[in-house]
């Protein structure tokens, strides 16, 4: 029998596949998901190299072989040259961290692919849209041939190879050297098969010699663990940028709301921003971490929410409020509760929503809690937001001298205020000499 087709290079590299399989599974006895993706994709590479003979051979049999036995190898062989480009591209992929959405995303694309690929190569013997044979046997090439037998394989390994260059701070240097080569050489034994040597099997002898170069630039045994940390690593930067414009967006949130709350309140506009500086400073002095500080500085800005849901007569009311009203007012502490104790990413931000208004003396509202009861953020914000009242014009007062505002802190201080966290604003109130701590018209 007379081959059509040139198998010789194809055939001699088989043996070389053998031994480097057998050798995969020796040195890995410890399995990873970097030596396992490469061991898939060596195996696809192997038995598609022995199917591609065994494939040339029965196809250059014509007549001596049934039609049905042409069509089942032809398939077989494409299918299994799709499956190699696949693997070849989870083979990239398994230097990256398998929890990433994206990378999960690109393996159903990639699984979309080659669905079509074996969606296009099990209906052939219906449509012979890729190939067909005459009654003599003899091999036919319909007009999606080229596409499916080398347009599959080729778009695995452009994906597979430009999701490495994209991502090249997770591969060494000799690594991406090595893939450059094999992707030029690769590209040019393919396109130089396609148009001109159809009839010479050299595509997965290439993919042989390509998985041996790969091997002994890639596969070194720190490799993995390296990947993993650079991985880690720039994976820990990506959240840690998220997690600081999170927080930004947060912040400026906060920021918004707060400034509704104050609009409802002629008198009080910037109260709530003004309020959270102060217990800011007042936490800083306290020697608070600034994540501590950033948290009261939060709770500043939404200690007021609750006036949200209080009529603006009752808050913009000149003069004193009777007592029905006072006991509305004092409603917007639980009101301010309920609505941030749902965002539970932060939950600790109804606190000061909640005890802002007791006393330490335990005489203020709404649960009457006393001395170290009261959550200490709630102390600081007490303190700040009686300092930012006795500064600012309301409804009801104008805006007292500072020494009158210190007398006050200290009067109160023991009784309304926590003394140990009042000490800090009579600090700062002394060293205000020009008297900025306050509202300006």
């Amino acid at each position: 029998m007379t081959l059509d087709y040139n198998i010789y290079l194809q055939t001699a590299v088989i043996p070389l596949d053998i031994v480097l399989c057998c050798y995969l599974i020796m040195r890995y006895k410890k399995p990873t998901r970097l030596n396992i993706a490469f061991r898939r994709f060596a195996f696809a590479v192997t038995i598609t190299n022995i199917i591609d003979v065994i494939t040339a051979v029965v196809t250059s049999a014509h007549s001596q072989i049934p039609n049905p036995v042409h069509y089942f190898f032809n398939i077989l062989d494409s299918t299994l040259a799709g499956l190699s480009g696949l693997l070849f591209t989870y083979y990239i992929y398994a230097y990256s961290s398998p929890d990433q959405k994206f990378l999960q995303y690109r393996k159903k694309i990639n699984l979309i692919i080659y669905g079509a690929d074996l969606f296009l190569l099990f209906t052939n013997p219906l449509t012979g849209w890729v190939f067909t044979y005459d009654n003599a046997g003899n091999y036919i090439l319909n007009r999606l041939f080229i596409p499916v037998a080398y347009g599959f394989p080729i778009l695995f390994f452009v994906i597979g190879s430009l999701y490495m260059m994209t991502h090249h701070e997770r591969y060494k240097k000799s690594q991406l050297t090595a893939m450059i080569i094999t992707i030029v050489i690769g590209a040019v034994l393919f396109l130089t098969q396609m148009l001109y040597y159809n009839d010479v099997l050299i595509t997965f002898y290439f993919a042989s010699i390509g998985i041996l170069v790969i091997y002994l630039s890639l596969e070194t045994p720190e490799q993995e663990r390296l990947a993993q940390i650079t991985s880690e690593l720039k994976e820990a930067r990506a959240r840690e940028a998220a997690l600081k414009e999170k927080e930004k967006l947060s912040t400026e949130v906060m920021l918004a709301l707060s400034k509704a709350v104050d609009a409802k309140d002629h008198y009080t506009k910037g109260h709530s921003e003004r309020v959270a500086i102060y217990a800011l400073e007042i936490a800083k002095r306290m020697g608070k971490s600034k994540k501590e500080q950033e948290e009261i500085y939060e709770l500043g800005l939404l200690h007021d929410i609750g006036k949200i849901g209080i009529s603006e007569e009752i808050i913009n009311k000149k003069g004193k409020l009777t007592e029905q009203e006072f006991d509305e007012i004092k409603k917007h502490t639980i009101i301010g509760w309920d609505i941030l104790k749902t965002i539970n990413e932060i939950p600790w931000l109804s606190k000061g929503a909640r005890w802002h208004h007791e006393r330490y003396d335990g005489k203020g509202y709404p649960d009457g809690l006393k001395g170290k009861d009261i959550p200490e953020e709630a102390r600081i914000i007490c303190l700040a937001d009686s300092y930012d009242a006795m500064t600012s014009k309301r409804s009801y007062s104008y805006p007292r001298s500072q020494s009158e505002v210190r007398e006050e802190i200290l009067r109160c201080s023991g009784a309304q205020f926590d003394p140990d966290i009042a000490v800090h604003l009579i600090r700062m109130i002394d060293e205000d000499k020009n008297y900025d701590l306050r509202e300006f018209e």
